[in-house]
C-alpha cells in the first residue's frame, strides 16, 4: 500500500497521505482509503488541487451523489456542490444579517448531513478553497465511541428505538422561517438510534439537531433522552477538530460522526468551501 495514515484523534479520523486526486490513483489506493473511512470515519486528505468538476467525480467513486435541495445557501440554485461561503462572486463580504448567512448558521449546530431524509446520506466530502486565519474549523463527535462508552442499561433502552428527523428543527433554532412552506410540510422521517456499520459490525448512536421526538415516548421525555445523548456524544473525548488549509478535503461517515462548524470573524475574513454528499442506498428503519 502506497498510502500514510496518521491518527488524528485516538478513537477516530486520520490523514491520509499518498494520494493526488487531480492526477489519479489507482484502485488500489481507492480501496485502502474507502477501508480506511469505514474504520475511521473522519479522512482528512491534504493539498488537493480541486475544482467542481474534480471533486464530483472523485466523490462518485463513494456512490451516486445526492442533488443538494433549493435553499438560501445555494441561492435557491440545486445541484451537486453546496457552498459555505460569505463572500459575494467579486470578493465582497456578505453581511451577517443577510438571509444566505443566517440560514448558513445552522451548520454550527451538530448534525449530521440527510438525516432528514428517509435514506440518510452515506457520507460528505468537504473541500476548502479559502480559510480565515483563525477559527471556522469543523468538529467532529464519534457517534461510534459514544454508543460504545454508553452504560449497558442505556444501550438496551434504545436499542430498537425509532427517533423523528425534520430538516426545519435546526434552522429554526436560528429563526423562523428559514425553511420553505414545501420542506416545513413534509413530515418527520423515522430513523434507528442505533446503526450497523455492515462492514464491520460496529454499532453507533444515531442522533443530532434533526432529531426532535422518539417514537413510543412521550414528548418531554423523547426530548430529555435525546438532549442526554447529544451531550454525551459531544464531550471532548469523542470530538476531533479540524482546522483547515487550503486545498484540506475532510470525508466523513453520516453514519457515524456528528459534525458543526465553528465561528470565525466572518465580517472580516472568506471562507469558502464546497461540499458534496453521497447518498444512501437503504432506510435505517
Amino acid at each position: 500500500m502506497s498510502l500514510t495514515i496518521t491518527k488524528l484523534h485516538p478513537l477516530f479520523a486520520v490523514r491520509v497521505e499518498g494520494i493526488n486526486i487531480a492526477k489519479g490513483f489507482s484502485d488500489t489506493d481507492f480501496a485502502a482509503l474507502r477501508a480506511a473511512f469505514e474504520e475511521h470515519s473522519v479522512i482528512v486528505l491534504p493539498e488537493q488541487d480541486l475544482d467542481d468538476h474534480r471533486q464530483v467525480e472523485f466523490s462518485q467513486r463513494f456512490g451516486p451523489l445526492e442533488m443538494m435541495l433549493p435553499h438560501a445557501g445555494n441561492n435557491m440554485n440545486p445541484g451537486h456542490i453546496s457552498r459555505m461561503y460569505n463572500a459575494e462572486a467579486d470578493g465582497s463580504i456578505i453581511p451577517p444579517d443577510d438571509r444566505r448567512m443566517i440560514y448558513l448558521t445552522a451548520n454550527r449546530i451538530w448534525h449530521t448531513d440527510s438525516s432528514f431524509k428517509e435514506v440518510p446520506s452515506l457520507c460528505s466530502l468537504l473541500h476548502a478553497r479559502e480559510v480565515p486565519p483563525e477559527g471556522g474549523e469543523t468538529e467532529f463527535a464519534s457517534m461510534r465511541a459514544a454508543y460504545d462508552a454508553l452504560d449497558a442499561d442505556t444501550q438496551m433502552q434504545i436499542e430498537g428505538k425509532i427517533a423523528l428527523h425534520h430538516a426545519a428543527r435546526t434552522r429554526d433554532m436560528i429563526a423562523p422561517g428559514l425553511v420553505t412552506p414545501e420542506r416545513r410540510d413534509k413530515p418527520p422521517v423515522r430513523h434507528a438510534m442505533v446503526r450497523t456499520n455492515p462492514a464491520n459490525g460496529r454499532k453507533a448512536l444515531y442522533t443530532g439537531g434533526h432529531a426532535g421526538r422518539i417514537e413510543g415516548m412521550d414528548e418531554a421525555g423523547g426530548e430529555a433522552l435525546l438532549a442526554r445523548l447529544l451531550d454525551h456524544t459531544t464531550q471532548p473525548d469523542f470530538v476531533y477538530a479540524h482546522k483547515w488549509n487550503v486545498g484540506d478535503i475532510v470525508i466523513w461517515d453520516n453514519r457515524a460522526v456528528l459534525h458543526r462548524g465553528r465561528p470565525w470573524n466572518d465580517a472580516v475574513h472568506k471562507r469558502t468551501l464546497h461540499r458534496t454528499t453521497v447518498a444512501g442506498d437503504e432506510p435505517t428503519v
